[in-house]
């Protein structure tokens, strides 16, 4: 999966797969915590590159009662890509992160490479594909 669909803040014009602004690929510098919290912050750390590898389906925590013990399962969603894996650049160690802390460091300038949109599937062809398979099975 190259792209994030179904994001909270997508792309604008004709979207309707809300295909989200980070792309697989993309390079990232990722603050600690300290100096988010840090009210006076001073430069930030831009040591140790991160990209994104790829995007995972989203986890509902407690969202189901299991009938037989009583106690609460979580669910797995797809199209609810709200996690990244992202992976060091200088010593390959993997990492989950969530989406809207990769904006954040997006919105402050702490991408390397160059901010731009992933590409926009083709919708026709989405379409097609969903249809021979209907017929298939038919």
């Amino acid at each position: 999966m190259i792209r994030q669909y179904y994001a909270q803040r997508c792309q604008g014009g004709d979207n309707p797969l809300r295909v989200g602004v980070i792309p697989a690929g993309a390079i990232f510098y990722i603050q600690d915590e300290s100096w988010w919290r840090d009210r006076f912050r001073g430069r930030p750390v831009c040591r140790e590159p991160w990209i994104v590898e790829s995007f995972l389906n989203g986890i509902i925590a407690a969202a189901r009662r299991d009938p037989a013990t009583g106690l609460w399962l979580d669910l797995y969603a797809a199209r609810r890509s709200d996690m990244a894996v992202i992976r060091s650049l200088r010593n390959n160690r993997h990492r989950q992160i969530a989406i809207r802390i990769l904006i954040i460091h997006e919105d402050e300038g702490l991408r390397r490479d160059a901010a731009t949109y992933p590409s926009l599937p083709k919708l026709a062809y989405c379409q097609q594909t969903a249809g021979e398979s209907g017929r298939l099975a038919a």
